[in-house]
């Protein structure tokens, strides 16, 4: 079975786990009626080149809790799967431990997956794709503007996002990484 998020859960994690030159969305990949939730997903799940791991467990409603480690830290996300077309996307947000307040916003991370058997392959945004649309003020992407840490932000509401990402072009997502579940 096929599913596409997220490169998407390594790289968004990988991303997530450094500073800057990130794509970001102020709204969700996904809404209401587009959640899915793929069993498939849930499990332990490893990447032998870049040492890397995710641990994948099933939250409430239709949703993940992913708990993401490189060589620096664990990090914890809440995770939406959508179908938009024939792909399948994750939408990721950074799990914090209380209220931040009014002042951050929280963001979420999107990412192409597909998982067939025991590999997961993921796909984030490319950052130099989306920094090119943006000097270049190219027609076709979704309103987007960089913040001071020159992460590239997404802003268009969702129902826009999701109209661009059925028609996203291949280069608009980053190199795939794979993934293989640990037995």
């Amino acid at each position: 079975m096929l599913v596409r998020p997220a490169v998407i859960l390594v790289v968004l994690f990988a991303a997530l786990g450094s500073s800057g030159c990130l794509v970001l969305s102020l709204h969700p990949a996904y809404d209401d009626e587009s959640v899915v939730f793929d069993e498939a997903l849930v499990g332990q799940w490893e990447n032998a080149d870049d040492q890397t791991s995710a641990a994948i467990e099933h939250a409430e409603w239709r949703s993940y809790k992913i708990a993401y480690t490189d060589h620096f830290a664990t990090r914890l996300f809440h995770g939406n799967l959508t179908k938009i077309g024939a792909s399948t996307l994750l939408d990721l947000t950074e799990i914090r431990g209380s209220d931040p307040g009014p002042y951050l916003v929280p963001v979420h991370g999107v990412f192409k997956v597909a998982i067939s058997s025991d590999t997961l392959i993921v796909a984030d945004l490319d950052y130099n794709w989306f920094l090119r649309a943006l000097t270049q003020k190219l027609v076709g992407r979704p309103a987007a503007a960089l913040d001071d840490r020159r992460n590239v932000m997404l802003t268009a509401p969702t129902s826009e996002l999701r109209r661009w990402l059925t028609r996203a072009p291949a280069d608009a997502f980053g190199a795939a990484m794979t993934f293989a579940r640990k037995r």
